[in-house]
């Protein structure tokens, strides 16, 4: 009879024994706190806001808040010379709308034609939906051309980089949001011409807050 009473009172003990210690692991596993990465503190940085610009020789882009933007009026050569410069870092954005140069047919000749593109690396791209090249020269600064002979009238962006890389991901954002906008849809060419860029330099200009 003790004999029993024994073995009984061992199985209890085993079995508490054995239901703390569950109980003491399952609790401390609740309180471990899995480690953070070591990015887990660092606060995204947010996109900036952007403008955006209507231009009357044929064209609209978006471009980042604190971009100062230069229409160079005093430009009565080239249908729109609009420079972008940024406070305290070097290279500049100016994007130019000018006449076909003579002999020019399309994008490549253009290309192949000018003497100080053609030294270049030509790749072929888009520019608001319309075949483009983008050229890279090794000049100093190192500059990209990204243009498009559209609408009778030659569409180009030069950009100076620098070697932060500020201006390479500041023109891939504007080249993406870059449209074309057709002179004869603009105000002040009711007449139905398509003319070219410069019919339709008397259209007021405006920058929006998107």
């Amino acid at each position: 009879m003790k004999r029993v009473m024994f073995v009984i009172l061992g199985g209890l003990c085993l079995g508490l024994l054995g239901a703390g210690s569950y109980f003491l692991f399952s609790k401390n596993s609740t309180n471990v706190v899995s480690p953070k990465g070591a990015d887990a503190n660092v606060t995204p940085t947010a996109a900036p806001k952007m403008l955006s610009w209507d231009d009357p020789a044929g064209f609209t882009v978006s471009y980042p808040e604190g971009l100062i933007m230069n229409k160079h009026d005093e430009d009565a050569v080239n249908y729109a010379h609009v420079e972008f410069t940024s406070p305290g870092k070097p290279g500049s954005m100016i994007i130019w709308v000018k006449d076909i140069p003579p002999g020019v047919s399309d994008t490549g000749t253009w290309v192949k034609k000018d003497a100080s593109l053609s030294a270049g690396s030509a790749l072929d791209t888009t520019l608001g939906g319309q075949a483009a090249q983008k050229i890279l020269l090794a000049t100093s600064p190192k500059k990209e051309i990204i243009g498009s002979v559209y609408d009778n009238a030659l569409f180009y962006i030069e950009v100076a980089l620098d070697d932060g890389g500020f201006w390479q991901s500041t023109t891939d954002s504007m080249v993406q949001s870059f449209v074309f906008k057709p002179i004869n849809t603009q105000a002040g060419t009711s007449d139905g011409n398509s003319g070219s860029p410069g019919d339709s330099l008397s259209v007021d200009e405006e920058e929006v807050l998107q």
